[in-house]
Parts: structure tokens; sequence; C-alpha cells
């Protein structure tokens, strides 16, 4: 995940990658041009930018600042190409379709989910996942309130990444028995197999975005959750 905070008139370079990748806007209003199809798709704080795989994008800032969190996912290593002296970083597909063509690049916003997730919070909502056509990026929006918590759970088969938005309370690692404070700006990392709850302890509500990635489809089948094509 990603901090990308962009001046007015600024932009990311070209961007284009094996995998897909998911980007939520915290501030301002980018604009996303796709060179190979002349569309350029607008963006507001609390949207959720969705990049199929092969989609040659950038992002701009225009008349005011931008601040996005995000990226590829899984991580495509050649971003990481200029921190490696060996020169051994290469590509991964990690499983996606690499003889197909570049996608699309879609916006979704949090205030349009498609379903709730209440073993996370009563306000845990869906917004890029499975059933809106990603099959590695996830980004879900959670309001939880003062009080509430997570129903402890662990993802078998993903990593769990969560950047918090708003508020403050602690994050329990049930498996290894830690609980760690969590703040605005703070990012949470859960690996694979490990049993975690997120609290909203402290007083206020916490607000966050990401979840696991790719999604935890059995725990969306447990929740009742219709997952096309499952």
């Amino acid at each position: 995940m990603h901090r990308i905070r962009l001046e007015p008139g600024a932009r990311t370079i070209p961007l284009e990658h094996p995998m897909e990748a998911v980007y939520y806007v915290i501030s301002g209003m980018p604009s996303v041009p796709e060179p190979l199809t002349g569309k350029t798709h607008s963006a507001e704080s609390g949207s959720m930018i969705f990049v199929e795989p092969r989609t040659p994008y950038e992002i701009r800032a225009d008349a005011q600042a931008v601040e996005i969190i995000g990226g590829p996912c899984p991580p495509d290593p050649a971003l990481y190409r200029h921190l490696d002296p060996t020169g051994t970083t290469g590509d991964t597909t990690d499983g996606q379709d690499a003889d197909g063509g570049p996608g699309e690049v879609r916006i979704f916003h949090r205030d349009r989910p498609d379903d709730l997730m209440p073993m996370i919070a009563k306000d845990a909502r869906l917004v890029v996942w499975a059933g809106a056509g990603s099959r590695t990026a996830n980004m879900n929006y959670v309001n939880m309130t003062a009080g509430e918590e997570n129903v402890p759970h662990a993802h078998s088969s993903s990593e769990d990444t969560i950047f918090i938005l708003a508020g403050e309370g602690t994050v329990e690692d049930v498996t290894n028995g830690a609980t760690f404070e969590i703040t605005k700006g703070k990012v949470v990392h859960v690996p694979e197999g490990v049993v975690h709850a997120v609290k909203a302890d402290k007083g206020s509500n916490i607000e966050s975005v990401g979840g696991p990635a790719p999604a935890d489809l059995q725990m969306l089948k447990q929740m009742g959750i219709e997952v096309p094509g499952e």
C-alpha cells in the first residue's frame, strides 16, 4: 500500500501493471487518463480507482492537491527495481492472465457499496471486491462506531492491510497475544492465518479502508454474501 500526494498540476509517471491496482482518494479531485482509449475518468474524495491488468494509466492532480493510498495488488516488483542493486527484481503476474489485452479503469465510491459485512462492523462496506469484478484487488470502507469491534477472525489465504483514515483504537493480534494502538495515518498489516480484531475502544469512531487481498471468499460466504461465480 502506497501513500501518494500530488501538488496541483502534478501527476504520477505513466503506469501499467500485469496485475490489478486499486486506490482510495483521501482528498482532492484527481483525473485518471487512459492513453489507449483517450478516456479521462474523474474521481473525488471517497472514490476508489480500480485499474484492470495491463491498462496504461496515470493519476493527475489538476486544480487542487490530491492524496491517495493504494497500489498494484499483488505488488508490482517493477516499481522497486531502483531499490534493488542486484537487478534481480522481476515481474510477476501471480495468477493473472498475462495473455489478455489491456483492461480499463473503473471508478467506484465508498457511498455506493454492493453489500455490508456485519462481522466487521455495522457499517462495513464492500466496494471494490470479487462481486464488482476484481480478482486480486480489494478495497472496503469501514466506519466503526465507538465501542464496536470486529468478530475475531483470520484470512487463511489473504494478507489484510488496513489504512486508518480517522479516529483511534486498538488492533489485537490474538494469535501472538499482542495489542497495538492505531490512530489516523497508521497502516495495519495482518499476515495470512493470524487471528485479529480491530476495536474502537478509545472513545471515537474509526474510519478505515483496505481489506484482505485477494478477497477472502470463504469468509464472505460465511456472512451470507453471494459471490458471483462461486
